[in-house]
């Protein structure tokens, strides 16, 4: 076990992109109501970023194929998702496409491909990000919540009950924010 916990710490290294914490351990998945597996990916002038850099109230990973998706700013389920939800308030919602091939990318490294506002496509040139989140399919969505943790794990996202049920998420953490602010300025105007 040990052996194999290495030879993958150096398999990510050598790869590009990897965990960002190493010391931590490392995380062979993502998994509902644990910490989101953190890594790392260049940007275009040779600076390194951690997924964390990009992070949300709610971030949305949709795991996608190069061929399908052609390195676009992401798929267009998710740059849905990121829209219809830009205007909750007290709460923002990141999309982050990730896409990988069968094969390898002629890149050699996890970089940024394109920064729009809240959208993210970052290429896993050689799908070790797929693997560190347990990516076996084609296509997969994961969620992580306010509280850095994962909260939903979906087969696809262009899936109209996913993203409802991540709406009423996203909702009900604005209310409760909401409520939160409100309490506390009905407490500074009482003057408790």
């Amino acid at each position: 076990m040990i052996a194999r916990t290495i030879a993958c710490g150096l398999l990510l290294l050598i790869a590009g992109c990897r965990a960002s914490q190493p010391s931590r351990g490392w995380v062979t998945g993502a998994e509902l109501g644990k910490a989101f597996p953190d890594f790392v990916y260049v940007e275009a002038n040779g600076t390194q970023r951690s997924l964390r850099n990009l992070a949300g109230e709610f971030t949305v990973l949709a795991f996608t194929r190069c061929d399908q998706d052609t390195h676009g700013p992401a798929a267009a389920a998710l740059h849905q998702i990121v829209s219809e939800n830009a205007g909750t308030s007290f709460v923002r919602v990141v999309g982050v496409d990730v896409h990988w091939f069968d094969g390898q990318c002629d890149h050699g490294h996890c970089h940024l491909v394109q920064d729009q506002r809240n959208l993210f496509s970052i290429c896993d040139a050689t799908g070790a990000v797929r693997r560190l989140y347990g990516i076996n399919g084609n296509n997969a969505a994961v969620v992580i919540g306010p509280d850095g943790r994962v909260i939903q794990i979906a087969p696809e996202f262009e899936n109209e009950e996913f993203r409802a049920e991540l709406r009423s998420m996203i909702v009900d953490e604005s209310n409760r924010r909401a409520e939160e602010l409100a309490q506390k300025y009905e407490n500074i105007s009482l003057g408790g």
